[in-house]
Formats: C-alpha cells, structure tokens, sequence
C-alpha cells in the first residue's frame, strides 16, 4: 500500500489496526451468538413422609415442571437450547453423573448444563435446588436453592417459572 505521507512505520500501524479491528469484529460476532444450554430432566425426592401414594402425581408434576422450565428458557433469544439423547430412562445428574450428563450435552452442542432436584418436605413446603454448569470451564456458573409453598400444580409451575426467568437473568454470563 503506497499512500502519500504514509511511511513504513505508519502503514505498520494501520495494519496492525485494521487486524485488531477484523478480530474485534470476529469477536463481537462470536459473543452476539447466544450460549447453547441443555436442560437434563430434575431428579425428585420427597421426605415428606404423607401416607397416601402421590408417586404418579409427583411424576407428572416433575415432568411438567421440566417442560416449563425448558419452554420459558426457550422463549428468551440470547438462549438456544439443545437436548441431550440419554440412552437411560432418566436423563437426570444422579441417574448419570454429572461427568457423563456433562460428555452428552458437550456432544449434543452445549456450553451450558442446567441440573436439579426438587424436594417435597411436606404438603405445605417443598424446595428446588439447582446448578448451572459451564461445560468449558467445568465450573457452576450457579448455584441456586428455591424454597416454595405448597405441593399443587400451581406451586410447581410458579417455582418452574421462577427458575428459567432466574437461569435467563443471572446464570447465563
């Protein structure tokens, strides 16, 4: 390049400069792409110690409470979510492990992983523990533990609900 004026030591710096830009673009691009996150079913527990038999119930709360979660987190555009093929019934962290739950949503695409656990007390309180891994650090970038009341379907889809709008504002750097 033969600009006027310009001396060798300047097209030095112009080059330099219009690299730094191009990678500064490269990276901005890379950053607008939203983090891909996959969600492994919730693991449940109930220590409540109710005598009637609320297993079917709690399944299909359990189940509707990970398709909600799943469903608002996909409703959010700096979030692209991905599903994680388990060979095994349950696709939860202590069905699997963390270790080989991490190796199948890396494989499914994901950068993140969020795992959990609902907990039924009583009738009367229950509770939500969960973590969002980042599965290139290989470190929480979370760790959340929800209290909510009651053990109805309304209770379970409030604390679904509360937890893709907390994943969504304050786990996903």
């Amino acid at each position: 390049m033969n600009i006027p004026g310009f001396h060798s030591a300047g097209r030095a710096v112009f080059s330099a400069f219009i690299g730094a830009s191009a990678l500064a673009s490269v990276a901005v691009a890379e950053q607008a792409e939203p983090p891909t996150l996959a969600v492994a079913s919730f693991d449940f527990h109930d220590t409540s110690g109710e005598v009637e038999d609320q297993i079917a119930e709690h399944e299909t709360r359990l189940t509707v409470f990970v398709s909600t979660v799943r469903e608002k987190l996909a409703e959010h555009r700096n979030i692209t979510l991905t599903s994680i093929a388990c060979e095994q019934e349950q696709c939860t962290a202590r069905e699997l492990g963390i270790a080989e739950l991490s190796e199948q949503a890396k494989s499914a695409g994901a950068s993140y992983l969020l795992i959990g656990e609902v907990h039924k007390m009583s009738t009367l309180v229950g509770w939500v523990k969960y973590a969002l891994l980042d599965l290139n650090s290989n470190k929480p970038t979370c760790d959340r533990f929800l209290s909510y009341r009651g053990d109805t379907d309304e209770a379970w889809q409030r604390a679904a609900r509360f937890v893709a709008r907390d994943v969504e504002r304050n786990c996903i750097p």
